[in-house]
């Protein structure tokens, strides 16, 4: 585990929003080079209304100002303001290509495949049952507080960032909103790369094409999600949200939450915050999260339905129990 403004006909779509909420109707230069995608302030501004990014910047600013929800409102201006500096403009461009290749889904599999591999080597086992042995205080009461087994914890760990040896060290920002302005400009790069292996153009098919459209529309309202919950809980905790780093998905710390699941993680140690590089709010996150939103039990079906709802890839999933079924059989 694991989202900039629509304005028809140059009107301000909400009251009170300042002139620089305007999208332009008149069309700019494709941004399709990976060499000009840029985060910047005038991408956003001048955002043509045709672009398909641009119907999900209201619910952004509109989310990122409201009194409501979680954390402390971001103003339009605040939100812009990000743009001004420099470490706020890198795209990864390989990690988006990723993200946006009609083999993405493909692409994940294999990793899931390979993982599993690694992950149940003798030596990566070996480290899960020390794990288990390191961490059974805190595991047991993990357990105790949320219902969910160990071995789930620790196997889901392992899968994310192997027990925290690798976490990311991609600004989650410009991970997010990168996502939300440069799909389509990143698809058609890796088609090029397919094409130019003398592979067929996998959008000639409607059916891929228009799959990839709707794969989209859910990346981008994840990514308002995200943003809004990023930019939202640093102000409120009084972080710098362009400090903060994670995967190339824009995942952070050991669990690999992606910032809109803040809601479901815990205070592990007591000390006041919340901190997925530590273990105890590590391990208490997970076990919180597959109680609240996975509905975690131990019968399979029960177990295999809240694995799903950390990352809804069955190949994921499989590996996550094989592993835990692992490290539990070697204990």
């Amino acid at each position: 585990m694991n989202t900039p403004f629509r304005s028809c006909y140059r009107s301000v779509f909400l009251a009170g929003l300042v002139s620089l909420m305007l999208i332009r109707p008149d069309p700019v230069a494709a941004l399709d080079a990976p060499q000009s995608w840029e985060l910047r302030k005038s991408t956003i501004i001048d955002l043509p209304r045709t672009h398909p990014a641009a119907s999900y910047l209201p619910d952004l600013i509109k989310r990122l100002a409201s009194g409501q929800g979680g954390g402390s409102s971001v103003s339009e201006a605040e939100f812009l303001a990000l743009f001004d500096r420099p470490e706020s403009r890198e795209v990864y461009n390989n990690q988006l290509i990723k993200v946006a290749t009609p083999r993405s889904v493909a692409i994940q599999n294999k990793a899931h495949e390979d993982f599993s591999r690694v992950f149940l080597t003798d030596k990566r086992v070996k480290r899960g049952v020390a794990f288990l042995e390191e961490k059974k205080n805190l595991l047991d009461r993990a357990e105790r507080t949320y219902g969910v087994a160990p071995k789930d914890i620790v196997s889901i760990l392992m899968w994310e960032s192997g027990l925290g040896e690798f976490t990311g060290n991609y600004r989650v920002f410009n991970v997010l909103v990168a996502q939300l302005l440069y799909l389509e400009e990143a698809q058609q790069a890796a088609v090029r790369r397919i094409t130019a292996g003398g592979e067929a153009d996998p959008l000639a098919s409607a059916a891929v094409a228009e799959r990839q459209q709707e794969r989209f529309a859910k990346i981008r309202r994840r990514c308002v999600g995200n943003l809004v919950a990023l930019l939202r809980h640093s102000k409120a905790t009084g972080v710098d949200p362009l400090s903060l780093h994670g995967s190339w998905a824009g995942a952070i710390g050991y669990p690999q939450f992606m910032p809109a699941s803040m809601p479901h993680a815990a205070d592990g140690d007591g000390d006041g915050e919340i901190n997925l590089h530590s273990w105890p709010d590590a391990i208490m996150s997970v076990a919180k999260y597959l109680n609240e939103r996975g509905k975690y039990g131990t019968a399979d079906a029960a177990r295999r339905k809240a694995l799903f709802s950390y990352n809804p890839i069955d190949s994921y999933v499989n590996g996550v129990i094989k592993y835990a079924e692992a490290i539990s059989a070697a204990r």
